[in-house]
């Protein structure tokens, strides 16, 4: 009876995490969280993406597509089409049937819109069920210059928040594609965080076993620090 009890619990937690819709970059499934990096070479006046999605569930849904702009760029602007075009962060509610799939290429595919020049940036897109909408699926475009990255761009970019941090912390970077990591170090020089980056993007980085105090965190290039800030953890 206990292992009854233990699997029901198993799948009902299951049931309540599984998401609805899922999300196709080209042909290329997606997780959720994914980042796909799309680079941005400043000559042309538009850069365009374009994502397919999939009705998971036997039964017809609703929906709404929802954007976030991470950081950017001063001249920046971002804009997406699903069916009509939006400058604004929220679409209006769409419709799926069962099991229906929708292609990248199709008028109805997800078409994301950077202009601006060529300059770093993060978006997050969030589809999201309208009668549930915690049962959402997201994914993040790193807009990437694809030329050496400037300490400029790393200073303007490197951000983290909550600061001070409790328990866990994200940190916004940009760095170069090959041999770059981010890297926390305590007030006397001791490295207690390190983890491969490269291009746009962020990290959900846990503290709760690092001890109350101020830390340097920054952007690591073939073995030379970038940028760096402070972190208070509490």
């Amino acid at each position: 009876m206990k292992r009854i009890f233990t699997f029901l619990l198993v799948m009902a937690a299951v049931a309540v995490n599984a998401q609805s819709i899922k999300l196709f970059y080209g042909e290329t499934p997606m997780n959720n969280n994914d980042t796909v990096f799309v680079p941005v070479d400043g000559h042309s006046d538009q850069t365009d993406a374009f994502f397919g999605y999939q009705n998971l569930t036997g039964s017809a849904l609703e929906f709404r597509v929802k954007k976030e702009v991470i950081f950017h760029g001063d001249e920046a602007d971002f804009s997406f089409c699903i069916g009509e075009c939006y400058t604004g962060n929220l679409s209006m509610v769409l419709n799926l049937a069962a099991n229906e799939v929708v292609s990248s290429t199709d008028g109805m595919g997800l078409h994301t819109i950077y202009m601006g020049p060529a300059e770093p940036a993060l978006v997050k897109y969030t589809f999201f069920r309208t009668d549930n909408e915690s049962d959402a699926v997201s994914f993040y475009i790193g807009y990437s210059t694809g030329t050496s990255v400037r300490e400029s761009d790393v200073m303007k970019v490197l951000r983290a928040y909550p600061n001070p941090a409790v328990s866990s912390v994200n940190i916004d970077f940009v760095a170069p594609e090959h041999n770059a990591f981010l890297v926390i170090k305590n007030l006397t020089g001791k490295e207690v965080y390190r983890t491969a980056v490269s291009n746009v993007g962020r990290k959900q980085i846990s503290v709760s076993s690092f001890s109350p105090g101020v830390y340097l965190y920054g952007i690591e290039a073939d073995g030379r620090m970038m940028c760096t800030k402070k972190l208070l953890v509490k």
